[in-house]
């Protein structure tokens, strides 16, 4: 029983569907009442409906001379008449009078209880019986007077009755229209069902596309994009696998590097040895931390890309002139010449981090890979609400062949003999990805590289 209970607290798709049906019956019921109704207790239709009750009885005394006869015919129409209220439970009644031209009244529905009907005056009006609202109307034909007299029925009465009248038709149609549709939802639901079951008994490891051609139109879209999701997933589990992979072969090197040295210092015969063994381990335990430091970098560009890069205003020229300062020292040791050409301020909207990650990885790859005594140029402009950061060196450039390979991870140009970890442009082109823009390498000639990162407006 608690299991049934647990199920029928589920929500479903059928179950939403038939409710959504009886919702939408019971609105159809209440808009049909409501017209009823209208019509009901419009005034104008009752008058209709009194005015053509005086014609008929106008057509059955048409001709007619003789009193009795005329009596006879108007108790005849009364008796049919209210008996027909008494039979359907119409709580009210029906009051013919007829009289001769004199004003001498020859007959009056019993249902009055004696009380005459009055002359109305006009063509139809409203009278008072027993404390009842009537609506009279009165025509003469031949020698004879007809007045008529129609009870009006009690609002809420009518209301009751019409909605017990459409509330069994709507009954009688429910399930002639329920069943067909539930039938229909359930079967339409069953090739979802199927696709579901497709997916679980993949397995966890199977990323490989579906390839299911689903027999709806509607259902072709989700298959689809499953498929793409897939894909994604297998292509995005390709390439952590290959990161990791990477990462711990570049890992490899610096660490047998310091192990070797290790064994150095503490075996080496005199000083020399040990400095130089010092020297080497001091290399390898930087290159690691560096590398370390840039994995950590990209991995914390790819959370932020995900969750989406906080942007705020910060003036891109002096965060330029910051990173330069910064890079100051290292430079003036090689006699690297840098220069800025940036406005005095230029504020964009960006991500603090992803912005500085640029500037610094594109300006340390130019001084890492270019000859004493070069120059570092970076540049700064507004275009067209773009950000333009540009920056230059006059270093040995980069063959052609290899210009499409230096975003790739961990992927460094054949004959440098300066170490690194093959991550910076990586790490620029995905912080570029992350603030919506692009980074591309122009050459410059004669020799040298030209970065060029356009950042759109947000």
């Amino acid at each position: 029983m608690q299991k049934l209970k647990l199920n029928l607290g589920q929500p479903t798709l059928v179950r939403r569907v038939m409710l959504s049906l009886l919702a939408a019956f019971c609105l159809v019921w209440l808009v049909l009442m409501g017209r009823e109704l209208s019509v009901a207790i419009d005034r104008e239709d009752f008058d209709r409906r009194v005015r053509a009750l005086g014609d008929n009885v106008q057509v059955t005394l048409d001709g007619v001379q003789s009193e009795e006869v005329a009596r006879a015919a108007l108790a005849a129409t009364s008796n049919l008449i209210n008996q027909s209220y008494r039979d359907q439970g119409v709580p009210g009644i029906l009051a013919l009078q007829l009289s001769r031209a004199d004003g001498t009244r020859i007959y009056l529905s019993p249902e009055t209880k004696g009380t005459p009907l009055p002359n109305p005056g006009v063509d139809i009006g409203s009278t008072e019986i027993a404390g009842q609202p009537f609506r009279i109307h009165q025509r003469r034909v031949g020698a004879w007077a007809v007045t008529v007299a129609a009870q009006k029925i009690s609002n809420w009465w009518i209301l009751r009755r019409m909605g017990a009248e459409l509330g069994v038709n709507m009954l009688i149609a429910l399930p002639l229209v329920v069943l067909p549709l539930w039938i229909a939802v359930r079967r339409g639901l069953k090739p979802l069902q199927e696709l579901s079951a497709h997916i679980v008994g993949k397995g966890g490891h199977d990323l490989t596309p579906l390839n299911i051609v689903p027999k709806y139109q509607e259902l072709k879209p989700l298959a689809t994009a499953l498929d793409n999701l897939l894909d994604q997933l297998r292509r995005r589990v390709a390439r952590e696998t290959s990161f990791v992979h990477d990462a711990a072969h570049e890992l490899r090197t610096p660490m047998a590097v310091i192990s070797v040295q290790a064994h150095v210092l503490v075996k080496a015969q005199d000083q020399a040895q040990r400095d130089e063994a010092e020297q080497r381990m001091d290399h390898a335990i930087a290159r690691a931390s560096h590398l370390v430091q840039q994995l950590m970098e990209m991995a914390q560009l790819e959370r932020g890309t995900e969750k989406g890069l906080s942007l705020q205003p910060l003036d891109a020229a002096q965060m330029a002139r910051q990173a330069i300062v910064d890079l100051a020292p290292a430079a003036m040791e090689r006699d690297i010449e840098l220069s800025l050409e940036a406005p005095d301020a230029l504020p964009h909207a960006l991500d603090h981090h992803a912005f500085l990650s640029i500037l610094h990885n594109l300006l340390h790859n130019a001084v890492r890979y270019i000859d004493d005594g070069g120059q570092v140029t970076v540049e700064l402009a507004r275009i067209d609400g773009t950000l333009r950061l540009a920056v230059s060196d006059n270093g040995p450039g980069i063959p052609a062949a290899e210009q499409a390979l230096v975003f790739e991870r961990f992927y460094r140009c054949a004959g440098q003999n300066v170490s690194g970890s093959g991550l910076g442009l990586s790490i620029v082109q995905r912080a570029a990805q992350g603030l919506r823009g692009a980074v591309r390498l122009e050459a410059v000639q004669p020799r040298g590289c030209r970065f060029v990162v356009d950042i759109p407006a947000a």
